[in-house]
């Protein structure tokens, strides 16, 4: 009788245990760190564990060295989360402001408390005005820009620095870029860029934000979701979903 309870509570321990393990599996953890256009992907609505530190407007060298008060009341101060936590993925958002030299020693000591994370690097966007100017900028050394040849720069810096970590990218500056030349091409549903944002580099809260926000799943391994975006006309949200749908594969 002993040797059948013993075995019920061993089998009863390894199945709770094997359960335990697999939901952490299921449920990965998430940490943003950037400004508001960290903010316009809208973490909230991330699945799984997801946590963020959004002051805006700040570059990443700036969040590092005044993490107090950030500006979304809902944020868990960066030096908190990352002591206390390891996370699965970590995102962090490069921003006028800061420079090469800036966003790579930053985002590496944020690295070394996190060894095992995956770092997604959340590429923003462009203020809508001088977009085209940005995309075409080959200056990977000085100023922070949003331009293809800068992102790809600061990824191959932090790879030398960190072999074998993992890294990923958000495209969205790239997603903005394909809606500019698909307006100019004729193929989208606008007269003008600007008209997904809501004002010089916000995106529009009902169009422009679905776009960013699936971005930051696809970085992130998630599947693509309309929950909060439920007003977005059928029409726009078929067509973000084609500019969606040539993403390539989220890793660096």
């Amino acid at each position: 009788m002993k040797l059948m309870t013993w075995t019920f509570l061993f089998v009863s321990l390894a199945t709770f245990l094997l359960s335990q393990s697999e939901a952490a599996q299921k449920n990965p953890s998430y940490f943003l760190i950037g400004n508001s256009l960290t903010w316009d992907t809208v973490p909230p609505k991330l699945d799984g564990d997801v946590q963020w530190h959004v002051d805006c407007g700040k570059p990443l060298a700036y969040i590092h060295g005044n993490p107090a008060k950030p500006c979304v009341k809902t944020s868990t101060l960066w030096p908190e989360a990352l002591k206390n936590k390891q996370y699965d993925y970590i995102s962090v958002q490069p921003h006028y402001g800061g420079t090469f030299k800036t966003d790579t020693e930053t985002i590496s000591k944020w690295m070394t408390l996190q060894p095992k994370a995956i770092f997604v690097i959340h590429s923003g966007w462009p203020r809508h005005e001088s977009r085209a100017e940005e995309w075409v900028d080959t200056d990977t050394r000085g100023k922070m820009h949003h331009s293809p040849a800068y992102v790809d720069a600061l990824i191959a810096e932090l790879r030398k620095r960190h072999p074998g970590r993992k890294f990923r990218v958000t495209r969205t500056q790239d997603l903005v870029n394909q809606v500019a030349n698909d307006i100019k091409a004729g193929k989208a549903p606008w007269k003008d860029v600007s008209e997904i944002y809501r004002d010089k580099i916000h995106m529009n809260v009902v169009t422009g934000r679905y776009l960013v926000h699936n971005a930051m799943r696809h970085a992130m391994g998630q599947r693509r979701s309309s929950q909060g975006f439920e007003k977005l006309d059928p029409e726009l949200k078929a067509y973000f979903d084609s500019v969606l749908d040539t993403l390539p594969s989220p890793d660096a």
